[in-house]
């Protein structure tokens, strides 16, 4: 009976070995798809093996410039002086000037320009007077103690009429007429010169033509807070074709144009 039990322990012991190892064989395939490969735990390449290349991811792209595309100008030329309140002309400033149309004087720099701006305007049936171009500081000083004189009464004090004075005529020193470079057109139908001149075929064609001459609307409706100047559809001051054609197509001021250089 010893041996009966004996012979089926051994059997016993060897049903439980055979399991044992027929469960290793089935784990050890287990364990060598879970470990990483050299390369994957961080181990470098073989050498000769180049190594991938990673690319930057794209920053963003640079804001343009406002105004990148101004003239290339030298904007201390003669005729980009700015004339107004802060850069005032001293009492002698006397350009050069020749006759031109209507008997007016202007800076001869610029006398063939207003004059085939004219020319181009009477052509196409238009009529066309020059008020105003060129006018010395003296006359200039007239003309403001004039308007000061009208508005002592409605507005209190000699000094209130001043400032007041101030948004219709320039201050002596500060007009563009002493400049050489300015003028005011108007045609046959005006009475008095205000902002109903703005829709006059003369200030329409103006307006829309003129840069082609190297002039602009010198004093634009929505400006007045910054030239300190009332709107004056009636004059055009002379910078030159470039400044012009920019200044025109940008709706800019002459100061916000000197101010981009």
């Amino acid at each position: 009976m010893a041996g009966k039990f004996l012979k089926t322990g051994v059997f016993i012991m060897l049903l439980v070995l055979l399991g044992a190892l027929l469960i290793a064989r089935s784990v050890e395939p287990e364990r060598a798809r879970a470990e990483p490969s050299p390369a994957a735990a961080g181990t470098p390449p073989a050498a000769g093996t180049p190594a991938p290349s990673v690319s930057p991811a794209p920053g963003p792209s640079p804001t343009p410039e406002p105004y990148a595309d101004r003239p290339d100008i030298d904007i201390s030329a003669w005729e980009y002086t700015l004339v107004n309140g802060e850069n005032p002309l001293p009492a002698d400033y006397i350009p050069q000037l020749r006759t031109v149309y209507d008997g007016q004087s202007f800076d001869v720099r610029a006398a063939d320009a207003l004059e085939a701006m004219v020319s181009e305007a009477r052509a196409a049936g238009l009529v066309v007077y020059i008020t105003s171009s060129y006018r010395a500081y003296a006359a200039q000083e007239y003309l403001f103690g004039k308007k000061v004189s009208e508005y002592v009464y409605s507005e209190g004090s000699e000094a209130a009429a001043v400032e007041k004075a101030k948004t219709i005529v320039a201050y002596p020193g500060t007009s563009e007429h002493q400049l050489g470079l300015a003028c005011d057109l108007v045609d046959q139908d005006y009475a008095y010169m205000d902002e109903s001149l703005e829709y006059t075929a003369l200030s329409v064609w103006l307006a829309a033509n003129c840069a082609e001459y190297g002039f602009i609307l010198r004093y634009p409706k929505d400006k007045t807070a910054l030239t300190g100047v009332m709107f004056e559809p009636w004059h055009f001051r002379y910078v030159g074709e470039a400044a012009a054609a920019y200044i025109m197509s940008n709706g800019l001021a002459l100061e916000e144009f000197v101010a981009l250089y």
